[in-house]
């Protein structure tokens, strides 16, 4: 097995994260961590190694890294993944990007260089999804209800809550389908956080399914589910626990219930874990710039959409 060279770029709440798994991974050398906070930097640097840095460039240029995680800020990833990409590989955290400007800038310099793009879509990567792929063909599905809630968790945020969480589901729709939607609606609402939506409810008419995704910064509890519809089958699926309930309709009046069977793990470690299994072995991207791209412009349409229909939201 091939042992690349690994680092990250932000060492908040998500870089931790990436920080620690690559320091587990057997086919990852974590060599450095980058943030403009350099005692959080040395703080990881201490517990998991890798050397700890202010400029990321700096870190890039001595650490020479073959793949890059760039957890920041969503108005930092074009500037910042761009710049990754004209050294190395990159993988850029959801959203893409703040814009679809910004978002075809990643793809062209990653273009330009010949570099790995992958943007950090974690839920196709989750073992319920790649579980549910395996039980379900695309062309079965009739229609998805996902809930995605939880606190809002204060930090420097320059998206609402359908980019900053919203854009999971549509992307999870998008990839469970093969397919766009044709028609999208969405309402939200400000409860308690101000300049951005903390509450929305969008809604995608797909060629063959319709999806309706809940999605907030305002419950007390943390929930990830989704519930699937077939003909004679509805899905419970439960992202948080890994787990899936079926239940299928056997006639009229007697409905049988199963358990899939699910080989649990962490999405991250999947996901990390893909990234650089495609560099080693030069595969293409797991989640390209391109397909992440059409689920940004998919979210920001919905944001669109919302504010439009409710005047005092703007």
């Amino acid at each position: 097995m091939e042992t690349l060279k690994t680092a990250v770029i932000g060492a908040g709440n998500m870089g931790k994260n990436h920080v620690r798994v690559y320091s587990l991974l057997k086919n990852s050398e974590l060599v450095g961590i980058s943030d403009v906070d350099i005692e959080r930097a040395k703080a990881l640097s201490e517990q998991y190694g890798g050397n700890a840095y202010k400029d990321y460039i700096e870190m890039i240029k001595k650490e020479r890294p073959d793949a890059v995680s760039v957890v920041v800020p969503t108005a930092l990833h074009a500037k910042i993944g761009c710049d990754v990409l004209e050294y190395t590989n990159a993988l850029v955290e959801k959203p893409i990007a703040l814009t679809i400007k910004e978002a075809n800038q990643l793809v062209k310099t990653s273009e330009k260089n010949d570099r790995k793009l992958m943007v950090g879509q974690i839920e196709r990567f989750n073992p319920v999804i790649q579980k549910l792929i395996e039980y379900a063909p695309k062309e079965e599905y009739l229609t998805f209800s996902i809930m995605r809630l939880g606190p809002y968790v204060p930090k420097l945020r320059t998206t609402g809550v359908i980019i900053d969480l919203g854009i999971h589901d549509i992307d999870l729709v998008r990839y469970l389908t093969g397919e766009e939607p044709e028609q999208v609606h969405a309402t939200c609402r400000h409860i308690t956080v101000e300049d951005v939506e903390d509450h929305a409810h969008v809604f995608l008419k797909m060629p063959s399914s319709t999806a309706s995704l809940v999605t907030n910064w305002i419950s007390p509890v943390k929930i990830r589910h989704m519930y699937a519809t077939f003909r004679d089958v509805f899905l419970y699926i439960n992202f948080i626990e890994q787990t899936i309930q079926i239940y299928k309709k056997e006639d009229r009046e007697t409905v049988k219930q199963e358990t899939l069977d699910v080989e649990k793990e962490e999405p991250l470690k999947i996901e990390l874990n893909a990234f650089l299994d495609c560099i080693a072995h030069d595969k293409p991207s797991p989640v390209s710039g391109e397909d992440a791209t059409k689920s940004l412009e998919i979210a920001l349409r919905a944001t669109r959409i919302a504010y439009e229909s409710d005047p005092n939201l703007i």
